[in-house]
């Protein structure tokens, strides 16, 4: 039956992102309109449905096999007028919004690090590697008994786990195994800056992390999938959610990750979640932050509700409470991936939820046939009891693994209830007191109406503070997400492409007297070392007083192009803090957005034929078609923002360097367009170039 229409707003509780308002509905309404998400019960409906409302029609969600989901702006005439069919569920299409604990915590910044040029790099390497090392196990992965849960496990079978949230970027230290971003206008969004928040990659590191980047998570064999509903004000329609649980579904995903949760109910919402235990998926909620019940969906029967614990074992001040919670786990003072392989501490009922998401990946692993009902009973009766509370227990683990053979004796599918079948877990928790007072896990409140004015500790393995980071980040993504930059065909020096095209964009300014059709070589590595000069002039003087007979290699005509672009751009509108430094940050983001898309846009295959940007999905965007091509724009990205903690611009050394580094860690197997003769326009060389280049692609 169809439930009553609700107009409220909804709250997700997500660590480590700032409260945020924002408006009922996605672009301009008639008036006495509303936005409606329908939910088509049975699939033989929607065409029937998607005909009665065409003229009124958002958009059918996509990416989905089995259509279920239609977004559509009504009357309440009309509305009601659907509410009468006894097959679809109707309501407004609610935004979610990202939601917080007042505190945020953050790491505090490494030890001042010595000043260094280009040819230190490699012992920062050997630094960085010695850090992996040392946070090889931390703390809440004791707490759980999940140090070694990956040991010995039958790597031969995957788990597939999808992380529904603000995306996940690619970097070294999370087996991302695919993705997809259901937010409508992000389709040219770099694979490599997916996340905007940092939520999503935190948490797919507690899940997977690989320890490369000081992150071991509890099971780095589980197969990790980027579920992008949350954009990058970490707020999403109550149709997206759904959409995103559907598209699990369709795409037979094992387990879900919900670090998000609202207080309101939802039926629409819950019939997704009832849709997606029905067809076998384990989902795993947020209790919430606030102090109060358990939230949706964490609270439907079909969820893991999770809470969070504190470092001495005890029930977090903040979490959220009630008779729906399952299991507990560590949340406070958590240290999570983050941003261009670094790390940060964080916390939140959401932290927790994937310590429990990557125990059940890993037990699953050994059975694939088992249930959702049986890995969730099995985490359920192996926990330990937690001071203070009798509504969960901690998890464990180690526990679990051990138990799992007399567990599955004693398991009947049939069975219902919540019946014992292995011992109590009699084990006392471990209680970690030292990190409340150690200063590698120093707390700060955020201020403000940003929330971000009083602390800011920094993130670690790159020496700048969050603030630093996000606005680096920001620059990062800006290309793809600014109108007036996008497409690559015809902004090709902010998108990596080796050449213009004939529809290439030309600014009649600077372009009255040429042929505006010609096809022109965009020497990328003279587009990064100008970008990034540029962004340290700005950040010195505040404007742009670079020449053009600097830059090896780069057309003239570009170089204006490039110059006029930025001269316009509008920061005050781009940044919340309009300072020099912060511009040069910015800047800095695009060049590296830029460089970085060179591996996605000017590459081709062994044979030599292009690396397509056409079709759905896309090669070139595929992050597991040839995988070298974004792990040497990781090293790259590495040393540019080592360049610019440094001062220093980034150049052809720069690109040189992630490109050996890349060699050293296996073969390449993939070709980049006029890599060699573009650095050696800068006098950069060495014999790698002439396994890596390719002077034409074959097609």
């Amino acid at each position: 039956m169809i439930k009553k229409l609700t107009a409220v707003f909804l709250t997700i509780s997500v660590a480590c992102l700032p409260s945020a308002s924002v408006s009922a509905h996605i672009g301009p309404l008639e008036q006495n309109e509303k936005q409606y998400v329908i939910v088509v019960e049975e699939e033989n409906m929607y065409d029937e449905i998607s005909d009665r409302i065409s003229q009124n029609m958002v958009e059918k969600v996509s990416g989905l096999e089995a259509e279920r989901v239609v977004v559509a702006r009504l009357t309440k005439s009309e509305a009601e007028a659907l509410n009468e069919d006894e097959d679809i569920i109707i309501e407004e299409d609610m935004i979610l919004t990202g939601s917080m604990s007042q505190e945020v915590v953050e790491e505090k910044a490494r030890n001042q690090r010595e000043d260094i040029g280009q040819t230190e790099w490699e012992s920062l390497d050997n630094t960085e590697e010695k850090c992996r090392e040392e946070r090889e196990n931390e703390w809440n992965l004791q707490a759980v008994n999940a140090e070694d849960a990956s040991e010995e496990m039958d790597v031969s079978q995957k788990v597939k786990v999808a992380v529904m949230d603000s995306g996940i970027d690619y970097v070294t230290g999370i087996n991302l195994a695919g993705y997809v971003n259901l937010i409508e206008g992000e389709e040219e969004l770099s694979e490599i800056f997916q996340d905007a928040t940092g939520h999503g990659t935190g948490i797919a590191g507690i899940i997977s992390g690989n320890g490369w980047t000081g992150i071991s998570g509890i099971n780095p064999n589980a197969e990790v999938y980027s579920v992008k509903v949350l954009d990058d004000e970490n707020k999403a329609p109550l149709s997206r959610i759904i959409s995103g649980i559907y598209w699990c579904i369709e795409h037979k995903m094992n387990i879900i990750n919900m670090s998000f949760g609202t207080p309101v109910y939802s039926k629409a919402l819950e019939q997704a979640v009832k849709d997606a235990y029905s067809a076998g998926l384990l989902m795993v909620g947020a209790a919430g932050n606030g102090g109060g019940s358990v939230e949706y969906p964490a609270a439907y029967p079909e969820v893991m509700a999770v809470a969070s614990v504190n470092p001495e074992a005890k029930i977090s001040s903040f979490s959220n409470t009630g008779e729906e919670l399952e299991v507990a786990a560590p949340g406070e003072k958590v240290r999570v991936a983050s941003f261009f392989d670094g790390n940060e501490i964080t916390h939140g009922t959401s932290i927790a939820v994937p310590h429990v998401t990557g125990a059940a990946s890993l037990l699953w692993e050994k059975d694939l046939t088992k249930s959702n009902v049986f890995i969730r009973q099995l985490i359920q009766q192996s926990v330990k009891e937690i001071e203070g509370t009798d509504e969960c227990g901690l998890l464990d683990v180690g526990y679990a693994k051990e138990m799992y053979d007399i567990f599955t004796e004693g398991f009947e599918e049939e069975d219902i209830g919540m019946e014992r079948r292995i011992p109590e877990n009699t084990d006392e928790p471990e209680r970690f007191v030292d990190v409340n007072t150690s200063e590698t896990y120093v707390e700060g409140k955020w201020s403000g109406t940003d929330h971000k004015g009083e602390v800011d500790k920094g993130n670690s393995g790159l020496g700048f503070s969050s603030t630093e980071i996000s606005i680096i980040k920001q620059g990062a993504v800006y290309p793809d997400k600014n109108i007036n930059w996008t497409k690559g065909q015809y902004h090709p020096w902010w998108h990596g492409r080796w050449q213009t095209k004939d529809i290439t964009v030309w600014n009649e300014q600077y372009n009255k007297n040429r042929w505006t059709g010609a096809v022109l070589d965009v020497n990328y590595i003279s587009v990064l070392e100008m970008i990034t000069k540029i962004a340290l002039r700005v950040g010195e003087i505040g404007e742009i007083d670079i020449m053009y007979n600097p830059f090896a290699g780069m057309d003239y005509y570009i170089f204006n192009e490039i110059v006029h672009d930025i001269n316009n751009l509008k920061y005050k509108d781009i940044l919340s803090n309009n300072t020099k430094a912060n511009k040069k940050y910015f800047l800095y983001g695009c060049a590296i957005h830029s460089i970085t898309d060179a591996f996605a846009h000017s590459t081709t295959r062994s044979d030599g034929t292009k690396i397509s940007h056409t079709g759905t999905p896309t090669e070139a965007d595929d992050i597991n078609y040839y995988s070298g091509r974004y792990k040497m724009a990781l090293y790259v990205t590495e040393y540019a923002l080592k360049n610019l903690k440094n001062g220093t611009y980034s150049d052809g050394n720069t690109v040189l360097q992630g490109i050996k580094k890349k060699y050293q860690n296996g073969d390449a197997k993939f070709k980049m367009i006029k890599i060699k003769p573009y650095l050696n326009a800068h006098g950069y060389n060495a014999a790698v170039l002439d396994k890596l280049n390719i002077n034409q692609p074959l097609n």
